[in-house]
């Protein structure tokens, strides 16, 4: 045998070894998606329809996840599109009602709101139109419908922005938080009027920078907000109660690699016992960051949603939500839904939409850090 024929068969695995790498590497890597050490790496089940804007319009922005009472694949995921109003989607993606109601940012949802001897499920949006709260009724289809007496009207020096909804477990009431780009947090109670829902301003906050996502923790009362450049806060929820303002730790990007501003979406994965997780979009490095939800909020880890089977990944999101209920045979054990800054269809870009991540994608990655709800839970 001659001397080259001898390195064939090197060269030949040589060749297939740089392939192999450098194809992990396009994937790991998305085309979009740098590098982090230690970051894990998921893919979207499904994404939803795009909302109707150009592609290069900044449009789509929160979502939130309805879960039907007595129908789990009937659940429904509601989306703001700021530019234009809210859409509602299947668990599959597909748009089924689309409401040309305004500019509408951020939203949330509670359920079994009491009104006229009746449990109603309701959502809270953000009107940068009306510079206001609308509250709407889910209807058993997942459609909406205006239920508020009058729109709540935002008192702040700056334009409305993030939103959320807490219920107390201490009074049963139902409150609103909503904020201003110029980080000032104001809360409304809302109660029944007339066969309608009207608010009223309970308490003020302030963060000393720009704000938008929140979410609260009902069973352990706390208000989750991300200071976009710093860091996330935590606050008591109650009104009556002394602010507790406290800083998660390894929540901002100077002590977290993983992190990249702006800290924007937040929502909780609930667990009995005021366990489970709070989810971050970290947007400046199109990651979302995991913390324990029961103090100290330990940080758990990172993950990126990059290019999968059925849909591109996710990058540069602004909201999201999560749920831990069982949503039919696709979510067993919830999902998240996040908005995508950078939507691709057929290798081109495409207006923003919603990517949908089951949960177990998520949680089988970090084992056996990540709990799922048990059926017996």
């Amino acid at each position: 045998m001659s001397k080259s024929k001898k390195y064939y068969p090197f060269v030949f695995a040589v060749v297939i070894l740089v392939i192999v790498v450098l194809a992990l590497n396009i994937f790991v890597k998305n085309g979009k998606h740098d590098k982090i050490a230690g970051m894990v790496y998921v893919t979207a089940i499904a994404e939803t329809n795009p909302v109707p804007q150009r592609d290069d319009d900044d449009s789509a922005d929160d979502p939130v996840i309805w879960i039907h009472p007595r129908i789990p694949d009937s659940s429904r995921i509601i989306g703001t599109d700021k530019m234009g109003g809210l859409a509602v989607y299947t668990l599959t993606g597909e748009e089924l009602k689309y409401y040309p109601h305004g500019l509408m940012n951020n939203a949330d949802l509670r359920y079994g709101f009491p009104l006229d001897n009746a449990r109603i499920d309701i959502m809270a949006v953000t009107n940068r139109t009306s510079q206001s709260v609308d509250l709407y009724r889910i209807i058993s289809d997942g459609s909406l419908e205006v239920i508020h007496k009058k729109k709540l009207i935002a008192e702040m020096s700056d334009e409305i922005y993030g939103l959320c909804m807490y219920q107390s477990k201490q009074s049963g009431k139902y409150f609103v938080f909503a904020n201003s780009k110029a980080g000032e947090i104001v809360q409304w109670e809302l109660f029944a009027d007339s066969g309608l829902i009207d608010g009223k301003l309970v308490r003020r906050l302030k963060c000393s920078t720009q704000v938008e996502g929140m979410t609260a923790d009902d069973e352990n009362g706390f208000l989750f907000v991300g200071e976009e450049d710093v860091a996330v806060r935590r606050f008591n929820a109650e009104p009556d109660m002394p602010s507790g303002d406290f800083f998660i730790p390894g929540s901002s990007a100077q002590e977290n690699e993983k992190i990249g501003f702006d800290i924007e979406g937040l929502a909780v994965y609930s667990l009995p016992g005021g366990d489970g997780y709070l989810i971050a979009s970290s947007q400046g490095n199109d990651s979302y960051a995991i913390f324990d939800r029961k103090p100290p909020h330990n940080y758990v880890g990172s993950f990126q949603i990059i290019d999968g089977p059925y849909c591109d990944g996710a990058e540069g999101t602004d909201g999201l939500d999560v749920t831990s209920s069982m949503a039919g045979d696709m979510f067993r054990h919830g999902f998240l839904v996040v908005q995508d800054g950078s939507n691709i269809d057929s290798n081109k870009p495409a207006p923003q939409n919603f990517k949908i991540v089951s949960w177990d994608s998520i949680a089988i990655r970090f084992q056996p850090t990540l709990r799922v709800k048990t059926k017996s839970e």
